[in-house]
């Protein structure tokens, strides 16, 4: 009794297994060799079946007696191939491990370099900013030290402050480049609204930016990097396009939060820009990929450029 028990269990579990096999079919891509490691674990469960045949009706013992041998034989075949070709997943992962690994250096490429670029940024900033209105504080310091007239002084004195304010004004300005506050307490869309506020609406370029957010807060990474992106397009815009007008459309649906990005500039080859790193488009791309996002940019020479990022929320 306890036998015909453990036959039933038996063929139960790898009914059981040959299903758990075919249900993995898509997730391996429908490979050949893991098909034919089904097709023997169902064979498997056939053959079980046929084993507990003669209990039911004796009289067919010889007949499943012959089959179950053949059915052995085309099991064996099966997983024999199967097992052969079962190197192709191995030769897929180690693929897609390589893959993964050759991504990562990318992106650890991308940050350092963008990281240095900063920097750079940052220490031209201060030269070209803050470096020379120091120099002229202290120049209208050592004017006070001297015997001057109280008329003289006193214009030295307005210079001062002037001279004091205006390098209170560069170091906010540097300040919000680095960490921009107004990210960091209201949010994506107001910080690109005072970004675009801070570069200036000129009769000859303007920014029309349109958006359906109100108060909606997503998380730090994504709003910083969705936030450089945009700065890093509008710079490129004023650098190189010579565009007179840019249009940015931000929008969230459907738990994707998108902009579209578009300038009437002279446009660029994309090819070759991205074969030598211009204007910092694989920084953007890498810099999305690292929050679940990608940029599709598309230009060409004389027709301007359009830009569509999204990023997954």
């Amino acid at each position: 009794m306890v036998s015909i028990v453990l036959e039933y269990v038996s063929l139960v579990l790898q009914v059981f297994a040959a299903v758990i096999a075919i249900s993995l079919f898509k997730r391996t891509k429908f490979n050949s060799s893991w098909i034919l490691i089904s097709i023997g674990f169902l064979l498997m469960a056939v053959s079980r079946v046929l084993e507990l045949w003669p209990t039911i009706y004796p009289e067919m013992e010889d007949q499943m007696s012959i089959v179950q041998r053949w059915l052995a034989f085309i099991i064996s075949l099966v997983l024999l191939i199967g097992v052969f070709y079962i190197r192709k997943i191995f030769q897929f992962m180690r693929r897609l491990d390589e893959l993964r690994r050759e991504t990562e250096k990318r992106v650890l490429a991308a940050v350092i370099r963008t990281e240095e670029q900063e920097r750079q940024r940052f220490a031209k900033e201060l030269h070209d900013g803050l470096g020379p209105l120091l120099s002229v504080i202290k120049m209208l310091v050592s004017g006070l030290e001297g015997m001057s007239s109280v008329e003289t002084n006193e214009k030295i004195r307005q210079n001062l402050r002037q001279a004091v304010d205006e390098a209170i004004i560069g170091v906010r300005d540097i300040s919000a480049n680095i960490s921009p506050h107004i990210l960091n307490n209201f949010g994506l869309k107001d910080a690109i609204e005072a970004f675009i506020k801070r570069m200036g609406q000129t009769d000859g370029f303007k920014i029309c930016f349109t958006t359906n957010l109100i108060n909606e807060r997503f998380s730090y990474n994504t709003e910083v990097v969705m936030y450089r992106v945009v700065c890093e397009l509008i710079n490129n815009t004023l650098k190189h396009a010579g565009a007179s007008f840019v249009v940015i459309d931000l929008q969230l649906d459907d738990h994707q939060l998108f902009f579209e990005y578009t300038d009437n500039g002279i446009g660029f080859d994309l090819d070759v820009a991205e074969r030598h790193g211009g204007m910092g488009l694989n920084n953007m791309r890498y810099r999305l990929q690292s929050v679940n996002g990608n940029i599709e940019i598309v230009s060409e020479q004389g027709r301007g450029m359009r830009a569509n990022a999204y990023v997954r929320v």
